[in-house]
């Protein structure tokens, strides 16, 4: 992402010339070197807001050495807030507009009562006298996270145990984390909502013909989608005093397989096994109307929008994969079709410009779009057994893989356009999954030799163990929490643990949590402070998570 504007404004005054400190010295190359010489720097004599402009071209691990230079620019990336806004700066759009959304709304007792777990009083006063400032979500959001990280180990408070009759399919919070929609096997979806004191309250409970596989919140958090096996896909939306009503219902000719939101909100996308997906636009009036059709020779397996809305991607199982584009006028036109054997799943990255295609022959097909916007094949990458997933991070210039042959590999995207296989992580049985932290610096794996592993990208093409989870059955799940500083894994062992990240980048275990039964799934909320566990025992939990005394 490119630097900040720099007429958005600064918090602070602009401080007289600084006076240099005593330089300090080092040994390089056998000679004794000065940090710096003892007189005018050139940099420290540039005008207060030329030298704030060059900061925030810096990366955040840049600005942290920084800060350790002299006094003075400790004090600029201080006042500047640079810090705060490098490290936001880290996260894709979509997660920075989450993050924000979260934040905006709160009112100030509920920011109170929100910081008070985790930090004293006069941080707390300190934090909410910035709230006007253009970058109070960014010092907010850090400050937040460096306090629960600095936290040895969790209290974990019980907030509420949602239950069902059946398996329960999927479970998420809204991108504001004012509600959680939980989808089950019983043919029921139910919504549950954060109340102003924090605790969460059952808000309505709706009902399918079949079971309910699926429940996706908008960007806003303001709708919420359903698809089941009785054909469907339903919209529910949340009315100005609070309450949530059935809005609008889609029908297929068989099962649905996807449903979700584009990524700005404006459009829904639905697949089917009748051999459909269909685009639905929101008009004038809030109505979904049918924008486009997508038709594939068999069942459709899956559809996503990309990260910028613009494109979907179809997968069938007639072996294609169909991309869709908007046009400036809002139609969607073919922009290609691409021919693999036994597709099972594809992935588009989040620039756009690469796709990710899992066959059935143990190879991982991957394209590249060209200048004239055509998508051009590349060397496949191969394992040695089915590959279970494929993901792109968030900086699109990495790949992982995790399959069957008990492996998950780590590819980098080279100048060439290719993809070079970096690191092979071992585990002695099938590796579940494997996902980049939202900041593409970690990978977790999970695998069913009841260990999660934790790489870290230390160099350009070094990327080392940092972490070995135990768990005394498989593990079921591996997820980062949305600052990417704390990882949750689940187990056949009834447990979901937590670590968080070190300041020497070690991983230290900061709470489990326990089920009467194995826990499948588990994911933290936006803000880091709440955890929903999902359990064969059909129930839902919702985990806060507090400083331990």
């Amino acid at each position: 992402m490119g630097p900040v504007n720099s007429n958005s404004g600064i918090d602070s005054p602009t401080p007289g010339q600084p006076q240099l400190e005593e330089a300090s010295t080092a040994v390089s190359a056998g000679r004794e070197v000065s940090v710096y010489i003892q007189n005018q720097s050139p940099f420290l004599c540039l005008p207060y807001e030329t030298k704030s402009m060059i900061i925030r071209y810096l990366g955040f691990r840049e600005i942290t050495r920084l800060v350790k230079v002299c006094r003075h620019l400790r004090d600029l990336v201080e006042n500047d807030k640079a810090l705060a806004r490098a490290w936001f700066r880290r996260f894709p759009s979509p997660h920075q507009y989450q993050l924000k959304a979260m934040i905006a709304k709160k009112d100030e007792q509920q920011l109170r009562d929100w910081l008070a777990p985790f930090a004293d009083e006069d941080i707390v006063e300190s934090l909410l006298k910035q709230r006007e400032s253009t970058y109070f979500p960014a010092q907010l959001l850090f400050t937040n996270s460096k306090l629960m990280s600095q936290c040895e180990k969790f209290k974990l408070v019980e907030k509420i145990e949602i239950t069902h009759d059946k398996r329960v399919r999927a479970v998420n919070f809204s991108p504001d984390d004012r509600h959680l929609a939980s989808a089950s096997e019983d043919k029921t979806v139910k919504i549950c909502s954060q109340m102003t004191d924090g605790s969460w309250e059952p808000k309505a409970i709706f009902f399918h013909n079949h079971r309910v596989v699926l429940a996706n919140f908008s960007p806003d958090g303001r709708y919420l989608v359903t698809a089941s096996h009785d054909n469907t896909a339903r919209i529910y939306v949340q009315e100005d005093d609070g309450s949530w009503e059935p809005q609008a219902t889609f029908t297929h000719d068989n099962w649905l397989a996807s449903a979700t939101f584009s990524p700005d909100g404006r459009h829904l996308l639905t697949a089917s096994h009748d051999h459909t997906a269909k685009i639905y636009g929101q008009g004038d009036d809030g109505s979904w109307e049918v924008k486009t059709i997508i038709f594939h020779d068999r069942m459709i397996l899956s559809a996503t929008f990309s990260a910028d809305s613009r494109h979907v991607m179809s997968v069938g199982f007639d072996n294609t994969v169909k991309i869709r584009s908007q046009g400036d006028d809002g139609s969607w036109e073919e922009e290609d079709t691409i021919h693999e054997s036994v597709v099972t799943s594809a992935r588009l990255s989040p620039d756009d410009r690469h796709l990710a295609i899992i066959c059935v022959d143990y190879a991982l097909k991957v394209y590249g779009r060209g200048d004239d916007g055509s998508w051009v094949k590349k060397a496949p990458l191969q394992h040695r057994s089915t590959i279970i997933s494929a993901n792109f991070s968030a900086d699109s210039c990495h790949l992982v893989t995790a399959s069957f042959d008990d492996t998950a590999k780590i590819f980098d995207l080279q100048a060439d356009g290719s993809w070079k296989e970096i690191v092979t992580i071992p585990h002695d049985c099938d590796v579940r999954s494997a996902e980049f932290s939202a900041d593409s610096l970690h990978v977790v794996t999970a695998s069913d030799d009841k260990t999660a592993k934790i790489y870290t990208r230390k160099a350009p093409g070094l990327w080392v163990e940092t972490a070995c989870i135990t768990h005394k059955k498989v593990v079921n799940s591996a997820k980062f929490s949305a600052d990417c500083l704390h990882v949750v894994t689940t187990s056949d062992d009834n447990t979901a643990k937590i670590l968080g990240l070190q300041a020497d980048g070690s991983w230290l275990e900061k709470a489990i949590t326990r089920h009467k039964k194995a826990v499948t799934s588990a994911n933290f909320s936006t803000d880091g402070r709440n955890l929903v566990t999902v359990s064969r025992d059909i129930s839902v939990r919702i985990t806060e998570l507090r400083k331990k005394d």
